[in-house]
């Protein structure tokens, strides 16, 4: 403790391409020096937004905040306009552009070493998980060990949930702190609405490209209940235009059109394999909509079947389409765990998630580096 391990002689790693995702340095309010934050993609997804709500809630108390990427500065997100925007190009190396800074938050694996490398100051990995920690499948015994080796070099790691920490443990050995994601009440709140009683209006977020979302299995769902004939409308939120399903679909909105989106919708629905927090989730249930979601591991910190969600089996379409029924005949259950998961929300304030975000990172940017 005290001293960042110095990875270029401890565990030599060979150099990889430019970054797929970016890093983010910070400052103490108190301290004079620039934060940094690498973040290569910053494409429309629960991750970027959460990076970018990091980023905007540090700056607004004061840090200052420089956020280097490969990629374009987000245009569907609105950030403070305080916060330093370095674009890199692609063919020179991310790390190489950190500039003086208390601390550096990799938030993707491959950044981990060369942040270490640069010397600048202590590095943090932000894990928020990807298939390296739940679909394993895809991971061939090279790629793990190169990750296995970021992850024994850097000393601080954190996350977003219990589910994604144990992972971390479970599979890389690795101890992770968890710091919870949390909702922008500006944006995502409850709102009551005259509803039509006889159409029930169902959402549903995520891309059909995302293929452990389980969009299509949805999709059939809701088709049998229509068939059935309950009249349903469907706001089918995705960041891709939809390819295989040929049905109306809100694509790449504003964050203001999701919350309104949800807060007209009665049902919200998730069917995914994994999830490292399933941010969606916990914002339909802000605004006070009644949700259905399979058990994907991140949602368990603030999901109780029955009390404020209906759980489903993963991979189950006819449970979907039970559950589906079951909410729309039964006014007074939608309204009971609308009502449960409207207290839930209020325990994930951004307040609470960014003092612990801030005083992590202010007792990490008093250990020295290795020379």
């Amino acid at each position: 403790p005290g001293r960042e391990r110095d990875g270029a002689h401890e565990v030599p790693l060979p150099r990889h391409p430019p970054a797929e995702r970016a890093a983010h340095a910070a400052h103490a309010p108190q301290d004079p020096a620039d934060p940094a934050q690498l973040h290569g993609w910053t494409g429309v997804c629960g991750g970027s937004k959460i990076i970018l709500e990091h980023a905007n809630k540090l700056t607004a108390r004061g840090h200052k905040i420089t956020i280097i990427s490969h990629d374009k500065k987000p245009i569907w997100f609105k950030m403070n306009d305080s916060i330093q925007f370095i674009e890199v190009p692609w063919g020179q190396t991310l790390c190489e552009s950190i500039p003086k800074c208390d601390v550096i938050v990799a938030t993707y694996w491959r950044e981990i070493y060369e942040c270490i490398e640069q010397k600048i100051a202590p590095v943090i990995y932000f894990e928020q998980g990807d298939y390296h920690l739940f679909d394993l499948e895809k991971l061939d015994n090279r790629t793990y060990e190169y990750i296995k080796k970021q992850l024994e070099v850097v000393q601080f790691v954190y996350t977003v949930s219990t589910f994604a920490k144990n992972k971390i443990k479970q599979i890389y050995n690795k101890d992770a702190i968890v710091i919870p994601n949390a909702v922008d009440s500006t944006i995502f709140f409850c709102k009551e609405y005259r509803r039509n009683n006889k159409k029930i209006n169902i959402a549903i977020i995520g891309s059909e490209e995302s293929e452990f979302k389980r969009i299509g299995n949805i999709l059939k769902a809701i088709e049998i209940v229509k068939e059935e004939g309950y009249d349903i409308e469907l706001n089918w939120i995705t960041p891709t235009e939809p390819k295989r399903n040929k049905i109306k679909a809100i694509v790449n909105p504003p964050q203001l059109i999701i919350g309104d989106t949800l807060r007209k919708s009665d049902i919200y629905i998730c069917a995914s394999m994994y999830e490292s927090f399933c941010l969606p989730v916990l914002e339909a249930m802000t605004c006070g909509v009644a949700v259905i979601t399979t058990n994907n591991g991140g949602n368990m910190d603030f999901v109780k079947d029955n009390e404020n969600a209906l759980v489903i089996e993963k991979d189950n379409i006819d449970d979907i389409v039970e559950k589906t029924k079951k909410l729309i005949n039964n006014a007074q259950l939608r309204e009971r765990l609308s009502r449960a998961a409207l207290e839930t929300s209020k325990q994930y304030s951004w307040n609470k998630t960014i003092d612990m975000v801030e005083e992590y990172y202010r007792n990490i940017a008093n250990y020295k580096i290795g020379g």
